[in-house]
């Protein structure tokens, strides 16, 4: 398996772009916009191993200012079509899909938050399956990035405490290739292409070539850098779960864009199927 990049960096980059911003007011009914992909990265003060990434298709509240409907400052994220929570393993370059804390109440993921200016607090509370993690953050003056910290909220079962940062992230796209492990369970030479639209739906296309040969379609939400989707494999339905990552190339050393695949079908046990890398020309 190629070594998974832990995105600690969001750290550093995001926490450059918010002291380079400076802090710039803005009139109330001008607030900028959030909606779209973000990916957050939450780094515990006491797991020096594990990454949190909470990918969200965050939803920006609307008010009506002088009779045009505007940004209010309010954003959320509900729901598996909107948030989803996966811990990367920094020595095994695993990925958990769903994070580690225990299942608690009812076991939710959301996101809730409020800003009121650029460069200004943007302050939020995420669950993770269930239990409340409270963030205190600074929005970048471009509205792009967010760095800050988190802390469980009180009475938690799934206490910790670290940094966190978070970036707008692109549409999910592009074309990867390489080993994957079907639902089948066959290892074949696979291409991948993705394409998400306006609505944060993401269409899969798997092409094998050897040793099968054959060819399906999946879909589903895009969460962030996160997705699920489902579709028919040989008459019967099946489910991946994706992130799209960075990993070491061996023959270059530099980091590379790579789509991470689990085998969701059977969603008590899921299955490590491959991550797929842009294809050499």
């Amino acid at each position: 398996m190629r070594k998974i990049f832990v995105p600690t960096l969001l750290i550093a980059i995001a926490a450059a772009l918010v002291a380079c911003s400076g802090r710039s007011s803005i009139p109330q009914g001008s607030l900028p916009n959030l909606a779209g992909a973000w990916e957050f990265t939450a780094t515990s003060n006491t797991d020096t191993i594990h990454a949190t990434g909470i990918e969200v298709a965050l939803k920006a509240g609307q008010a009506l200012v002088n009779g045009v409907e505007q940004p209010n400052g309010q954003v959320s994220a509900t729901g598996a079509i909107q948030i989803a929570i996966l811990t990367i393993n920094a020595q095994t370059g695993t990925i958990a899909f769903g994070g580690n804390c225990p299942v608690t109440g009812s076991g939710s993921y959301s996101l809730t938050g409020n800003f009121a200016s650029l460069g200004g607090p943007f302050n939020f509370t995420y669950t993770e399956n269930g239990n409340e993690f409270n963030v205190v953050a600074t929005l970048s003056a471009d509205a792009k990035s967010v760095i800050g910290t988190y802390s469980s909220a009180a009475g938690s079962s799934c206490t910790d405490s670290g940094g966190i940062a978070g970036v707008v992230v692109p549409k999910l796209s592009g074309t990867y290739a390489g080993q994957l492990i079907l639902p089948d369970a066959t290892s074949d030479n696979v291409t991948a292409t993705l394409s998400e639209d306006s609505n944060s739906v993401l269409t899969l296309n798997l092409v094998a070539t050897s040793p099968d040969n054959t060819s399906f379609t999946l879909t589903g939400p895009a969460t962030g850098n996160a997705f699920v989707v489902q579709g028919i494999f040989q008459g019967q339905p099946v489910a991946y779960e994706g992130y799209l990552t960075q990993v070491l190339d061996p023959l270059t050393q530099l980091m590379a864009p790579a789509v991470y695949f689990v085998n969701a079908t059977n969603a008590a046990q899921p299955a490590y199927a491959g991550t797929l890398t842009p294809p050499t020309t």
